[in-house]
């Protein structure tokens, strides 16, 4: 009460100061200065007793130290949690099913909207104006269907790795929880001391208060720091066997999107196949069926020149053929003759 009589004259004070004369002021100033030595003897008249602070000191030191043993045995317990499940054989593979299942169901949606507009487009593969252009951007879309278990796969790694350091951060947690509790309670044991002294208690009592807070509060925060570095290593050993059944899980998924790839290939084919109207020709690009005919118009071989466009025998083409051989073999036919009949008045050979 007093304390609150105290304050509300101070803010009286200051508001007369805001407007008050040089005189008036000075006035004030000195009613501050007796206000503040009223606040003082009201303080003394309240401190509290040395016994009763000592209660309250032991009381805060009681519940720190309850507090962090409770938070041990949270260890403990979670310990004992981990240390049964890494013993159990499938509990990895369990683990790495989880993250799988969790991971696939992230994609399921644009998965699902990504076949249903693969098998939108492939029932009108048949039908498109240009077969090709069409096969290929279902080709195209097929790919990126298989692409998506990659992303599974690294979406399965990041929740494994997201899980392991979850883990290891409750253990280092709880660890430091209690070490924070110990190093409070001991904080307050020293005040305990303090006011034990205060309160006329015998050396030997408040040393040896001191003496048994220390050593509880050491051991706190030691059996604090090795079940915490116990539980990190075994949340470490059994990610590892996580680690593997999730990397084994991951790789099976992409061979799994690679078979059905292929099979997404084969109906693409066997649907080009009946656009083109013959289901054992292979496709083929319309630029290769027209070099063809162009190739056999450029170079006609002798025996169809001498025929027609209809291929009946030409006598036009044969005539101007025969003739122009005709007189070069009767030139040299007489040329051969010249040269081999002996004339008639060359004298007979002496035999």
């Amino acid at each position: 009460v007093a304390r609150g009589s105290v304050a509300i004259l101070a803010q009286a004070v200051l508001a007369h100061l805001c407007s008050a004369t040089t005189f008036d002021q000075t006035l004030a100033m000195r009613a501050v200065l007796v206000a503040t030595f009223i606040a003082q003897l009201a303080a003394q008249s309240t401190t509290v007793p040395p016994k009763v602070a000592l209660e309250e000191a032991e009381h805060e030191y009681a519940k720190a130290l309850k507090d962090g043993n409770e938070t041990l045995k949270e260890l403990q317990k979670w310990l004992e949690g981990i240390e049964e499940s890494a013993s159990k054989p499938d509990e990895a593979d369990n683990i790495a099913g989880k993250i799988e299942h969790e991971a696939v169901e992230d994609f399921k949606d644009q998965k699902d909207s990504m076949l249903s507009e693969f098998d939108k487009k492939l029932d009108e593969l048949p039908k498109a104006g240009d077969a090709y252009v069409a096969a290929k951007d279902l080709k195209k879309l097929s790919k990126e269907i298989q692409k998506l278990s990659k992303q599974v796969a690294k979406s399965m790694k990041k929740k494994y790795h997201e899980l392991r350091t979850e883990q290891k951060d409750k253990a280092q947690d709880m660890m430091h929880s209690i070490q924070k509790d110990a190093h409070m309670a001991m904080k307050i044991a020293r005040k305990v001391e303090h006011f034990g002294r205060k309160a006329g208690q015998p050396e030997s009592e408040y040393e040896g208060n001191i003496g048994r807070a220390e050593k509880s509060t050491e051991g706190l925060s030691g059996k604090a720091e090795k079940f915490g570095e116990h539980a990190e290593h075994v949340v470490e050993h059994f990610f590892e066997k996580v680690e593997d059944k999730v990397e084994d899980r991951g790789r099976s998924l992409e061979k799994e999107a690679k078979t059905k790839g292929k099979e997404r290939e084969k109906s693409i084919q066997s649907a080009l196949q009946e656009a083109e109207g013959s289901p054992a020709k292979s496709a083929k690009p319309a630029a290769s069926k027209s070099a063809k005919p162009a190739a056999s118009k450029s170079a006609k071989p002798a025996a169809l020149f001498l025929r027609g466009e209809t291929g009946s025998l030409n006598p036009e083409a044969l005539l101007s053929l025969l003739l122009p051989a005709t007189g070069f073999a009767m030139l040299a036919l007489a040329f051969a003759w010249g040269r081999r009949t002996p004339s008639l008045n060359m004298p007979p050979s002496l035999g």
